[in-house]
């Protein structure tokens, strides 16, 4: 806390325009916000043992990444390399430390990216056939972390991860366009086209049909309608993040520019913020929601206490005896 309360002071203080500041301050607010989302989140979800859905295990590995990019953009005062007064081991361990830290931001944008597109593929199998769940998540497991480790190791191989103004990432733009831009450009416009069909889909089958299946109906509340909205709003919040990193690059940053500052500010809030949404929508679901009355909760806690201490209870007498 006395770590981010010196570093808002020292971003009021500076000459920066006040634009920066508006965006720096909305950044860091945006990822304490997201860390408490997500931190409750899995503890919520492993207290009441959701993770057994094929489901939630979904939603719970689109959090991980969620929770690591907040994390990223919390350290920038670890390896801030413009201050000339520190020793050669401290710059070498800033460089480190900006490395690391590019490294594992560029690893969690792009597998949060590929789990929603893994996400949209499962919808589109469900609204089209029965997939077998054992094998297809195993797949998506070993094609997400694989490709944005690959993705990631490409920068780290080339030595592209450098210090960029307020935080670490890669600096050659060659490598920004094929291992960043490119892949999340066709990610993102995969993703729109896969969503698109799952809504005509759904609904020839459920709006637009005279008589509904109530077995259909069941399966799609159980399998379909718990991450229906998720790729919906990830396309939705990504539309502001990828246009002011198109119009950054494309035009740049010029004085008074309202419309640079209004994406900056959208982007530095919205980016971080991913966690504390898929959050929300997790703990707000109707099953999820009425699993967190008071009465409901206090009984949970209260049940699992004295499960507690009758283990406890049962573990000291095994050991007397």
């Amino acid at each position: 806390y006395n770590e981010y309360k010196s570093y808002l002071r020292n971003v009021v203080k500076q000459n920066s325009p006040l634009c920066d500041n508006a965006a720096s301050i909305s950044k860091q607010i945006a990822s304490y916000l997201s860390l408490i989302g997500c931190s409750f989140t899995f503890f919520f979800m492993m207290f009441h043992k959701k993770y057994k859905s094929f489901t939630n295990r979904l939603i719970l590995a689109l959090l991980l990444p969620s929770f690591i990019v907040p994390c990223t953009c919390l350290n920038r005062n670890f390896y801030n390399q413009d201050d000339n007064k520190t020793s050669d081991d401290q710059h070498l361990l800033n460089k480190t430390l900006c490395i690391a830290s590019a490294f594992i931001f560029n690893f969690g944008i792009v597998s949060q990216r590929l789990i929603i597109l893994c996400v949209s593929i499962y919808l589109l199998l469900l609204v089209t056939s029965a997939p077998r769940f054992r094998y297809l998540e195993l797949s998506f497991h070993v094609f997400i972390w694989s490709t944005a480790l690959m993705d990631s190791l490409i920068p780290l191989y080339s030595n592209s991860y450098k210090y960029a103004e307020d935080w670490c990432w890669i600096k050659d733009f060659t490598l920004q366009i094929g291992c960043y831009y490119g892949p999340m450009l066709t990610f993102l416009v995969v993703e729109i086209c896969i969503y698109a069909i799952i809504i005509k889909k759904i609904r020839e089958e459920f709006v637009g049909a005279d008589r509904i299946d109530p077995d259909r109906y069941a399966w799609y509340k159980k399998y379909i309608k718990p991450i229906y909205y998720y790729p919906l709003v990830n396309i939705v919040l990504a539309i502001p993040t990828t246009g002011f990193r198109m119009y950054d690059n494309f035009r740049g940053h010029h004085p008074g520019d309202k419309i640079y500052c209004t994406l900056l500010t959208l982007h530095a809030t919205i980016f971080p913020l991913w966690g504390l949404v898929y959050s929300l929508m997790f703990l707000l679901d109707v099953d999820t929601r009425r699993l967190l009355l008071p009465s409901i909760l206090c009984r949970d806690i209260y049940n699992a206490s004295i499960g507690i201490v009758s283990s406890s209870r049962l573990n000291s007498r095994t050991h007397v005896f």
